[in-house]
């Protein structure tokens, strides 16, 4: 009970802030690391996270009287190495609390710098707990807990695309207050993503070794190749690639989209002529990538968001 009222205390100190940043762990999270964290700036494009010590949300609230009532988790990539914190994670959310919809970016513990289990299970339990948090924030915010989205960049499409693989249940005799809620979001958004995990070429090898070390367990490995993961219960998903991106080949949203499309979960394909790997907003390139938000939000609100 005391972990309790300090959670209820901390989010109501959160939530009085301009600037809302919401711990996803107020009980403590598994695998602590003793990290501090770590920022560098890159001209190019801006914030780089390189360590993590504390998971947390970000929140990016639109203005009330055009408020939605929707709600979306941005999870920035960078190889499962670091965060590409301004161009995959706040220029996005600034855009969708433009749109009215509440934007929280995800700030989550990077595999590369964990050992054993630990390696593989931070990102992911920091992804489900975020959607947990959001909705256990819902009443307060003015959010509907049905209209949750999530979407993620390169490695952080993978990240993304595994909570709406792999989402935990509501347990409403769990503590802390948030494992009361499911995980699983309404809407996916993996985005230039890593999605497959394998001996092909088509995987990212960088990502793939961040996440699951030299040598995997072939279990685990299969785990997170989430073309083989896919089921009917994963959310309606929205995938834009670059057909000229030659980080993470577009092979991968193709796979992707083809096990959706077996399982008959509704998804929509982009593919676009140009535009590379981490485009971002993509408001800086010429050419029909650089609408690729714009058709994502339509796709959103034709789905209630």
């Amino acid at each position: 009970m005391r972990l309790f009222f300090l959670f209820l205390f901390g989010l109501v100190s959160c939530l009085s802030a301009q600037d809302r940043v919401i711990p996803l762990f107020p009980e403590g999270a598994p695998c602590p690391s003793g990290f501090r964290d770590s920022t560098v700036y890159l001209n190019t494009i801006g914030r780089l996270i390189r360590r993590v010590a504390e998971p947390e949300i970000h929140h990016y609230q639109p203005v009330p009287r055009s408020a939605s009532g929707s709600a979306i988790l941005i999870v920035p990539g960078g190889g499962y190495v670091v965060e590409a914190w301004d161009i995959e994670g706040e220029d996005i959310a600034r855009r969708m609390a433009q749109e009215g919809i509440h934007a929280f970016v995800l700030k989550h513990r990077l595999p590369r710098y964990y050992t054993d289990s630990c390696k593989y299970t931070v990102a992911l339990g920091d992804a489900q707990r975020g959607i947990q948090t959001i909705r256990l924030m819902a009443d307060s915010l003015g959010i509907d807990r049905d209209r949750v989205a999530i979407m993620g960049f390169s490695a952080g499409g993978h990240l993304a695309a595994s909570a709406s693989v792999h989402h935990l249940a509501p347990d409403s005799t769990a503590f802390p207050p948030a494992a009361a809620f499911s995980s699983r979001p309404d809407l996916s958004l993996p985005i230039y993503a890593v999605l497959s995990m394998d001996d092909s070429p088509v995987s990212h090898g960088g990502s793939m070794m961040s996440l699951l070390g030299e040598h995997p367990d072939p279990a685990v490995r299969d785990r997170f190749n989430l073309p083989r993961q896919v089921h009917p219960g994963v959310p309606p998903t929205f995938l834009a690639h670059a057909s000229d991106d030659e980080g993470v080949v577009p092979d991968n949203s193709l796979r992707y989209y083809r096990a959706l499309h077996e399982n008959r979960v509704p998804a929509s394909l982009h593919v676009f002529s140009t535009g590379g790997h981490g485009f971002g907003t993509a408001k800086h390139f010429d050419g029909p990538v650089s609408g690729w938000l714009d058709l994502a939000l339509q796709w959103m609100r034709w789905h209630g968001f």
